[in-house]
C-alpha cells in the first residue's frame, strides 16, 4: 500500500503532472524488508478535466510508476485511480425549465483526492535478493529478463450499465486511435492488449486515459452519457477494479456484429 503525500484536484490538475506518495507500510519477503515504510513513491496525472458549465462533473486519474526497494534501486510500480466529482447536469436541465437559462452557468463538482489516500499497488517487475546475514543483495534476473510477466496480456474491460437516460446513444469506444465498437446501453467487450503504454478514449484521444499498463493485470472503464448545451456525448471513466467487476455482472456481452475491430476485442459471446 501507498498514500498520497498531497492533494490532487481535477480543477487545476494537468495529464503529465508529477504526483508524489510514500509506501503505507513495510513490504516484507520471507522475514526481510524489501521495501521500507515512508519511501517515496512516483506517479503522474492521466487524465483531467475540470468541472465546466452545464453542471458537467469535473474527472481525474493517476497513475503510480515506481519506488525505491532497500538497495537504493529503483522498482517500476503498478497502479491507477480513477475519479469523478458531482454530475449535475440533471440538476441544470431542471432548473432552466424553471429559472431560464441562467442556470446552465452552474458547474460541476470537482474530484479531489485527497492527501492520505490509500492504494494498493502491485510491483511492475521482478526483483530477486540473496539474504546475506541481516541485509539484502540484489542479484540479476534469471534468464536476464527484470520482468516476470513480460509475456502475459492485459486485460481491459469496457462496460457500459443499463440507464434509461441516453438509453438509445450508441457512443463509440477507443483504443491507441482505433475504434473499437459503439457501446449498446447495458453491454461490455473485453480487450487482451499487449503490455505498455495505451490510451483508451472516447472520440477525442485528448480526453483518454494513457496508462502504462502491466502484464497479467486487469483495468475496467465505465462509459456513460453527459448532457450537453443541445444534445448528449458520451464519457468514459476509470473505476476501480472491485467496483467494476461488480457492474460488468450486471451488463452482457456486447454483440459481435457490432464490434469493429477484432485485434484487440475478445468475443464475450464465446
Amino acid at each position: 500500500s501507498i498514500v498520497l503525500t498531497q492533494d490532487v484536484s481535477s480543477k487545476n490538475a494537468q495529464r503529465g503532472d508529477v504526483v508524489n506518495f510514500k509506501v503505507a507500510e513495510d513490504l516484507v519477503v520471507s522475514g526481510q524488508i524489501v521495501i521500507k515504510k515512508d519511501t517515496a513513491a512516483k506517479g503522474s496525472v492521466i487524465y483531467a478535466e475540470k468541472g465546466g458549465y452545464m453542471g458537467k462533473s469535473g474527472k481525474l486519474a493517476i497513475q503510480v510508476e515506481s519506488t525505491t526497494t532497500v538497495d537504493g534501486q529503483p522498482i517500476l510500480l503498478r497502479a491507477a485511480k480513477g475519479g469523478e466529482g458531482a454530475d449535475k447536469t440533471g440538476t441544470v436541465i431542471a432548473l432552466s425549465i424553471l429559472v431560464g437559462e441562467f442556470a446552465m452557468l452552474k458547474k460541476g463538482g470537482e474530484t479531489v483526492f485527497k492527501q492520505g489516500t490509500k492504494i494498493t499497488v502491485y510491483t511492475g517487475e521482478e526483483r530477486r535478493f540473496r539474504n546475506d546475514g541481516n541485509s539484502l543483495i540484489a542479484e540479476q534476473a534469471l534468464n536476464g529478463t527484470a520482468n516476470d510477466k513480460a509475456n502475459e496480456k492485459v486485460v481491459v474491460y469496457i462496460f457500459r450499465p443499463s440507464k434509461f437516460a441516453g438509453g438509445g446513444l450508441k457512443p463509440s469506444v477507443f483504443c491507441d486511435g482505433v475504434e473499437l465498437a459503439r457501446m449498446d446501453n447495458g453491454s461490455y467487450l473485453i480487450l487482451n492488449l499487449k503490455p505498455g503504454k495505451h490510451i483508451v478514449h472516447m472520440t477525442d484521444d485528448k480526453k483518454g486515459y494513457e496508462i502504462n499498463m502491466g502484464g497479467g493485470q486487469t483495468y475496467y472503464f465505465r462509459v456513460g452519457i453527459e448532457s450537453g448545451g443541445w444534445k448528449s456525448s458520451g464519457k468514459i471513466l476509470l473505476e476501480d477494479n472491485d467496483k467494476g467487476a461488480e457492474e460488468v455482472k450486471k451488463t452482457k456481452p456486447l454483440d459481435s456484429k457490432k464490434i469493429k475491430d477484432k485485434t484487440m476485442v475478445v468475443d464475450g459471446t464465446d
